[in-house]
């Protein structure tokens, strides 16, 4: 959720890794595994905080974009939670979508 300098949330390195998986590129070398999964953990980021900045409220739009690339994950989540109706659905929605077409679902 925040800055790109690989401090993905457990969460979504999971779910980066079971992407993985799923698309049976987990016997890559592990030099090109790790940028593969690098990649897909960036590609995800942008797309939650491309639907988080969809759904937030217009008056909260530019303090939360200034967040982004200032404050630290819990931070930005706990704003996003208080800000945001229906956050994890949302959250949730986008996770799905994004693995849908990744595999080719």
């Amino acid at each position: 959720m925040e800055n790109k300098k690989n401090n993905n949330s457990p969460s979504i390195e999971n779910f980066v890794s079971q992407l993985v998986k799923d698309k049976g590129l987990d016997n890559l070398e592990p030099e090109v595994l790790q940028q593969v999964k690098s990649d897909l953990a960036e590609r995800v980021e942008d797309r939650l905080n491309a639907a988080m900045v969809a759904k937030m409220p217009p008056e909260k739009l530019e303090f939360f974009e200034k967040m982004l690339d200032k404050s630290s994950q819990e931070e930005v989540r706990s704003f996003c939670e208080r800000n945001i109706p229906g956050l994890d659905g949302i959250v949730a929605a986008e996770l799905i979508e994004f693995r849908k077409t990744y595999l080719n679902l």
